[in-house]
């Protein structure tokens, strides 16, 4: 079948970039001018990742995620990785279902199921029912409370005819396949971790000392291959559900709502504009109007809900942590508003985002404003999270831990298509103050991941996320505060990719491919959009610390770089740092006057062993008329630099850095080395 060749091509693609093909070893070739910044820093050719013995060390080896590592491990060929990952993931875009497939395989979850096969089977069992929707609610029945039963009173063939009878019972029935992988999924977790707890302490960091369950441990309790398989299916059946309502000539005009042991059903397709104030929603279809969603706080039980509202500008609100459809708790979620002008306003966890579970929404079409304080737009804490946003010009704003954001073993996808977005990441309210900067938030938003230390609190560590803001076209405007913008932490990998366009970056500290305390930060900026990037304050920019990885890359354009201190292709204490700017007249500033910048290696301290290990910082701009900043005289056009060395005499390691401005082309791929082969008509 057409549609399963194309999805295990996008899967096949994506495991390439992730274990190392024989074509991508290949790519390790490094033409100039890196071999000749690696000779004048005095490290071997190719010679980029940090001390491998760091990351061998950690307690949380097992937990790390495949392609952290692979970054972590070949620093060199993250542009191509990531590259051929974004390929993917716009390859994939008009079918929600293949970006959740792609966003498991992300996360190291080998599963090429067919969620049509078993729509297939599942309607053939219908079929042959004596009512299909009295046959789909029939796994409720033994989730009634203890001592009383559940017998639903059903519309009949003239309050809900078919098709759409049959059509709902379809979706009700992969609810209930669903519920199945996602038990399956949690049934090694204790009765005593319920939602709440969980968002008290992954959500709030509210964890006592010795509290038991303690989420740090029961994350790798979690069989995640049989909660990308329930979700997989799941949106399977609500694209199905999609197609059929946009597609069916005329729809009959219902209204029918049913509690269920699970949560509300909820069906209109009259068209009006409705009100809806719901708590606990497990089937929500609106078909027309310009509707309204109130969701009130869910119950600890309820773990499935899914909300499909066809045409209109709608607005849904949520009035408490975790109550909109597309966030998930221990559960599934989805929201898919198919076309509209459309306002999503939340509080904590809204809006795309998975706590031990997974999570989709979906815009379709119009100029959308999504509006929430934390953990949203496509966050994930031991789950999955997608939001895939509309071709129009839609705004994102929150103030921390948002917009492609991941925590411990999480992986999110922030996608949108096209049009001229803003994505803002605010400080009003005040709501993770930062320890580098206490009257600004902590952003970790906008292609960020994290994970969790432990080196002044208990012992209990956990490995970081996988957080990854795509935007594939349009003049976007991106403003944070610190660790954003393609920001790793922690044995966290965030990743920005940002398709044509002439953009601006706004940011603080630790942000535009930056990453601390063993962390890999990446932002590919491809195309030949002429971009603003401002970093105020320190490690921007291409920048790392701590046995880290920060990669950036601008493919081309006139681009003007603003920073503070420590960037532009900034080493510090042991990680790997490298800057390319493909083409163009760029404009450098550089506030601080000892210039730690333009290709630098720099350390904390000196009398330890890690003097003798790598600290590698490289500088590259490969074209155009570019102006440098007068405090940093050793950058100019078309020149080659070392950087400074505390103990030259010494020739070490951990002060290797050097920069290039020259014409050459770009020495690192960012797209497929070839082109698909097709086969001639028969």
């Amino acid at each position: 079948m057409p549609g399963q060749k194309s999805g295990l091509r996008l899967f096949a693609v994506l495991l390439v970039a992730l274990l190392g093909a024989c074509a991508l070893r290949a790519q390790t070739q490094y033409p100039a001018p890196l071999p000749q910044l690696f000779e004048l820093a005095g490290v071997l050719a190719g010679e980029a990742a940090p001390d491998a013995l760091q990351l061998a060390a950690s307690p949380t080896l097992e937990q790390q995620l495949p392609l952290y590592k692979a970054m972590m491990a070949q620093p060199l060929n993250a542009p191509y990785r990531i590259g051929m990952l974004a390929q993917s993931f716009t390859e994939a875009q008009a079918s929600p279902q293949q970006l959740v497939g792609l966003t498991g395989a992300v996360a190291g979850l080998r599963l090429h199921r067919r969620p049509e096969a078993t729509l297939t089977q599942q309607q053939a069992r219908l079929r042959s029912a004596a009512d299909p929707l009295a046959s789909s609610l029939l796994w409720m029945a033994d989730l009634a409370s203890p001592g009383s039963t559940w017998s639903p009173a059903l519309p009949d063939l003239v309050q809900l005819p078919d098709p759409l009878r049959f059509e709902l019972a379809m979706m009700l029935a992969s609810i209930g396949s669903a519920n199945r992988f996602l038990q399956r999924a949690l049934v090694k977790l204790p009765a005593s971790a319920t939602p709440a707890l969980l968002r008290r302490q992954a959500l709030d960091g509210v964890l006592e000392p010795f509290e038991e369950p303690d989420y740090r441990q029961l994350l790798p309790l979690i069989e995640r291959e049989a909660l990308l398989a329930g979700m997989l299916d799941l949106v399977a059946a609500t694209a199905r559900l999609k197609l059929f309502v946009s597609t069916a000539q005329q729809l009959p005009t219902v209204a029918w709502t049913l509690d269920t042991p699970m949560g509300q059903i909820v069906v209109d397709s009259s068209g009006q504009n409705n009100l809806h104030q719901l708590k606990d929603p497990l089937l929500v279809l609106d078909v027309g109007g310009d509707d309204s969603y109130q969701f009130l706080q869910r119950s600890d039980s309820q773990r499935i809900s899914v909300l499909l509202d066809h045409r209109g500008n709608d607005h849904y609100r949520s009035s408490a942590p975790g109550a909109d459809p597309s966030s998930a708790t221990m559960g599934y979620g989805i929201l898919w508003d198919t076309e509209g002008n459309d306002q999503y306003q939340g509080t904590q966890q809204a809006q795309g985002s998975a706590l031990f579970g997974a999570a989709l929404l979906v815009d379709g079409g119009g100029n959308n404003q999504f509006v929430a304080n934390s953990h949203a737009q496509g966050h994930a804490i031991g789950g999955l999270a997608v939001l895939l946003g509309s071709p129009g010009h839609d705004t994102y704003v929150a103030q921390t831990h948002a917009q492609g954001s991941a925590g411990p073993l999480g992986v999110a996808l922030l996608l949108d298509p096209a049009g001229d977005d803003r994505y803002t990441l605010d400080n009003t309210p005040l709501h993770w103050p930062s320890s580098q900067l206490p009257s600004v938030n902590t952003s970790m938003e906008q292609g960020a991941g994290r994970g969790l230390g432990a080196d002044f609190d208990d012992g209990r560590y956990a490995a970081g996320g996988i957080g990854m803001l795509l935007d594939l076209a349009g003049n976007d405007h991106y403003v944070a505060q610190v660790f954003a913008q393609g920001a790793g932490y922690q044995e966290g990998l965030g990743v920005l990719v940002d398709d044509a366009g002439n953009d601006q970056f706004d940011a603080v500290w630790y942000a535009m491919g930056a990453a601390a305390h063993q962390g890999a930060g990446i932002l590919l900026k491809r195309g030949s959009g002429n971009d603003h990037y401002r970093a105020s304050h320190v490690t921007s920019i291409g920048a790392a610390h701590d046995f880290s990885v920060a990669i950036f890359l601008d493919e081309g354009g006139d681009d003007h770089y603003a920073l503070g201190d420590l960037g532009l292709g900034a080493a510090h204490d042991n990680s790997f740092a490298l800057f390319v700017d493909g083409a163009g007249d760029d404009h450098y500033q550089v506030t601080a006057s000892a210039c730690r910048a333009l290709g630098v290696a720099d350390s904390s301290g000196w009398g330890t062993r890690r003097e003798s290990l790598l600290n590698l910082g490289l500088f590259m701009d490969l074209g155009g008329t570019d102006s440098y900043p007068p405090g940093c005289p050793r950058a100019s056009n078309n020149s080659i630099w070392p950087t400074p060395r505390r103990w030259p005499e010494l020739k070490l390691r951990s002060e290797a850095g050097a920069g290039f401005d020259g014409v050459a082309p770009l020495p690192l791929a960012v797209r497929a080395l070839t082109r698909p082969l097709h086969k001639p008509p028969q």
